[in-house]
């Protein structure tokens, strides 16, 4: 009972400080807010490539090109032999007259080129899914079709492409989250301290009635958990947004991010886990500014 009772005191004494100062205390919640958007949307964007790199890797696209002049029944024979494979999904022959169409659409900017061109350099192929661990069979299977397969492309090159550029972006990424992890921390400290300072008179009352430094402390705590919590929900929300907007207005126009377009937010778990990281600001903050409180 006494342990409720106290806490009971703490926080009602907390809220009444988080409530006092609504100019100071709208400052620290807003930059926790940004910081947490910020975080938030970083995390989202780490996690929706590492999602994407995942799947793939366990069922790449493969592309097999044709030479040229192949015949339908060779085309017939390997799309048969493709198609038994174990582990191959979603096999589909493109002619070379489908394949320049949709080269077109990707790249609009090329369609005046066929008018120069005397044949059309787009080869007729396979693309399909493939389990990753039977590549080695469907090398070994294109080997004894070398005379009629040209080339096969695998996307293993484009996604050590993507881990590097997404572990060069994590660094500057780091960085940025540790900037802003202190900034947070010091503001909430700020804050809490100008609290302290405007309560000094109460809180000398409190020591000469004997108050211990405990019941004077915790108080001051529980307004830094305040401010972290509602810095939290509200910088959640933003970058929750904010990832919804960038994924369905900018990922999906840019070639290299086009995979993002659908980008997901972040599971629930991992946003409780930024919402408590945000707490812990508040904590921090607190504790170390009410921790400067002395005996009088």
């Amino acid at each position: 009972m006494r342990l409720l009772s106290d806490l009971s005191f703490y926080a009602s004494e907390g809220w009444i400080n988080f409530s006092r100062s609504k100019g100071t205390t709208f400052i620290s919640i807003f930059i926790i807010a940004v910081s947490l958007a910020i975080i938030t949307i970083f995390s989202t964007f780490f996690v929706n490539i590492d999602l994407y790199l995942t799947r793939m890797k366990k069922q790449p696209v493969v592309s097999v090109y044709l030479k040229k002049g192949v015949s339908k029944r060779d085309v017939e024979l390997l799309k048969n032999k493709i198609g038994l494979m174990e582990g191959v999904s979603g096999l589909k022959f493109i002619p070379k007259e489908k394949g320049l169409e949709i080269l077109y659409k990707r790249f609009s900017y090329l369609k005046g080129v066929n008018n120069d061109l005397e044949d059309n350099p787009v080869p007729d192929a396979f693309v399909f899914r493939i389990d990753y661990s039977k590549l080695p069979q469907l090398q070994n299977l294109l080997a004894d079709y070398k005379d009629i397969v040209e080339d096969m492309y695998t996307p293993f090159g484009l996604f050590s492409k993507i881990q590097n550029i997404a572990g060069g972006f994590s660094f500057f990424a780091s960085i940025l989250t540790f900037v802003l992890i202190i900034s947070s921390i010091i503001t909430i400290y700020n804050v809490i301290k100008i609290t302290i300072v405007s309560r000094k008179e109460d809180i000398a009352i409190m020591q000469l009635v004997g108050a211990n430094m405990r019941y004077i402390r915790m108080p001051f705590v529980f307004e830094g958990i305040l401010q972290g919590f509602f810095g939290g929900i509200v910088g959640i929300i933003i970058g929750n947004i904010s990832v919804i907007y960038l994924s369905s207005h900018y990922f999906g126009n840019v070639k290299a991010l086009s995979f993002l377009k659908n980008m997901s937010i972040l599971p629930v778990d991992m946003q409780l886990k930024l919402l408590l990281l945000s707490i812990l600001f508040g904590v921090i903050g607190a504790l170390i500014a009410s921790l400067q409180i002395e005996y009088t």
